[in-house]
This record gives C-alpha cells, structure tokens and sequence, in this order.
C-alpha cells in the first residue's frame, strides 16, 4: 500500500545560508530577525530575505508557525 502525503502539509523550505548570518548592528532592512544562536553575550540573526510586513523569512515561520487544524468551512463553531 502506498503512502500519500498529506494535502494539510507545507511545502518543504530550505535553512538559508550561514553565509547570511549577521549581528543585531549589521541587520539590514529585508533581512531576518530570527535569532539562531545560543549566545547571550551577542545574538546572531538568521539574515535570509524576508518578505513584505515580516520580521523573519520563510524558513524559521516554517519551524515556528502550525496551520490550524479543523478550522473547516463551519469557521470553528461547535455543534451543540
């Protein structure tokens, strides 16, 4: 029997490159602000382009943000 992907699922989105990380004084505008590391001292942002009215690209929304589930054409409302 074959598996077939879910419809409900997202695309996959690729990690940007390292070579796109920055500091938090080397931000530019248009790039993310996820921070990727662990360091408390100095915070290293992912870098990748972001798009219109976003603080952060594709892929760490893609980590971050799930799709709600069984929000179907009823908009949520619970039979009685």
């Amino acid at each position: 029997m074959a598996h077939e992907p879910d419809a409900r699922a997202m695309p996959e989105i690729s990690e940007p490159s390292h070579r796109t990380r920055t500091t938090l004084f080397k931000l530019r505008a248009r790039q993310c602000r996820f921070i990727v590391s662990d360091e408390r001292s100095e915070a290293i942002f992912c870098g990748g382009e972001t798009h219109h009215g976003s603080s952060w690209c594709p892929w760490p929304r893609r980590l971050v943000y799930t799709k709600p589930m069984g929000m179907g054409s009823g908009g949520g409302k619970r039979s009685a």
